[in-house]
């Protein structure tokens, strides 16, 4: 094998091995109103990840350190982290289309009839 024919399979390879890696990365999708609670504020939002959940939870937990984000709740079976984010958290979740599927607003939802549902 010839020098030049060495260069361009190992071109080809990292090429290959690029084209794999960028693959995987897709757009995350984003409620807008995520986008307008962020910009006067913080937003609670659900972040809904690709399987395996608890790798995926785990890598979108450590990818956001160091920016304005609080974990609220972390479910076991569901692919969803629940979270409070600020401007620094909602651009480094966009930029995580490889374990990120989709932002969605999250609420607090009182209970029905406006009670706590205990007797006093």
């Amino acid at each position: 094998m010839t020098l030049a024919r060495s260069v361009r399979a190992v071109l080809m390879i990292a090429l290959g091995v690029a084209a794999c890696g960028s693959a995987g990365a897709a757009a995350v999708t984003i409620d807008p109103r995520i986008e307008d609670d962020v910009a006067r504020g913080v937003a609670r939002v659900l972040v809904e990840v690709r399987p395996p959940i608890a790798r995926a939870q785990d890598e979108v937990l450590a990818r956001l350190a160091g920016t304005d984000f609080k974990l609220v709740r972390r479910f076991e079976t569901s692919p969803l982290l629940a979270l409070e984010i600020g401007p620094s958290a909602l651009a480094a979740l966009k930029a995580m289309g490889d374990v990120v599927v989709r932002l969605m607003p999250d609420a607090v939802i009182p209970p029905a009839g406006g009670s706590s549902g205990r007797s006093e």
